[in-house]
């Protein structure tokens, strides 16, 4: 496999970014007695966004989010990644963040980027 630092910093860093929305969303939604009408559209409108991002990066599993051929970090990591985020990614954009299933499938979100990331990690780490 030819291995890019750079890419292999690209796809930690994209995979990151969607772990810390995700880990962001559980925790501003965790006191359920704060979430104000605005608060509770702003949490929906970035969860749609989060989902729609994932959702779109899974259709080519390319950094680029085109039909393009995939490199071997994108074949091996990203497109893995996206792909099991995505069809895990079984909540609905009309869940409300006082319901508990809104804690519950962000965390399985977080929890599965998290495990890409560790793979992402360790393939950085074994290259330094």
């Amino acid at each position: 496999m030819d291995f890019d630092r750079d890419e292999a910093v690209a796809i930690k860093a994209e995979l990151q970014r969607w772990h810390d929305e995700a880990r962001s969303l559980i925790n501003d939604a965790s006191d359920k007695s704060r979430l104000s009408g605005t608060s509770i559209d702003s949490l929906k409108s970035r969860f749609v966004t989060l989902k729609a991002e994932i959702k779109e990066a899974a259709k080519h599993e390319t950094l680029s989010r085109r039909k393009a051929e995939k490199t071997d970090l994108e074949r091996c990591y990203f497109g893995p990644a996206v792909r099991s985020t995505s069809a895990n990614f079984r909540m609905r954009t009309d869940t409300s963040p006082h319901s508990e299933l809104w804690s519950r499938g962000l965390f399985e979100v977080e929890m599965e980027l998290l495990y890409k990331l560790h793979s992402i990690e360790k393939l950085l780490s074994d290259h330094s």
